[in-house]
């Protein structure tokens, strides 16, 4: 019984270790950090998408002012990120190593994303 379960957990870190480089794409050297939506929005209602590759959580608002935030978890396979709150999954395309694509939005009625809008990485320190 102890090598079955020795076994198990040995495949499980494995497969942790390894997940980010099953992947298609470089979507690893994505940094962590606040991806803004591109377009004309005044400075603190920019909607975001906050990504943390360290413990693969995010959280996504419409602004800094907006108090609503959908959060969660994700993971990274294809050359996309699937995020998924506490209400819906969001799937970002990564175009590039600093650029993120909502190619779905989910069907959250009160936190709707355009779809297609271009997120791009900002570092805020």
């Amino acid at each position: 019984m102890k090598r079955t379960v020795a076994l198990f957990l040995s495949i499980i870190i494995i497969i942790g270790l390894t997940a980010c480089q099953n992947t298609e794409s470089d979507s690893c050297d994505l940094p962590s950090g606040t991806y803004y939506m591109v377009g004309e929005f005044e400075e603190l209602m920019t909607p975001y998408l906050a990504l943390n590759f360290e413990d693969h959580t995010f959280r996504m608002g419409a602004g800094s002012l907006v108090s609503y935030q959908e959060y969660g978890s994700f993971i990274v396979s294809d050359n996309r990120i699937t995020a998924t709150s506490q209400s819906t999954v969001f799937v970002f395309e990564i175009k590039d190593n600093n650029t993120l694509i909502l190619v779905d939005n989910g069907d959250n009625e009160y936190f709707v994303m355009p779809e297609n809008a271009e997120y791009i990485f900002r570092n805020n320190s």
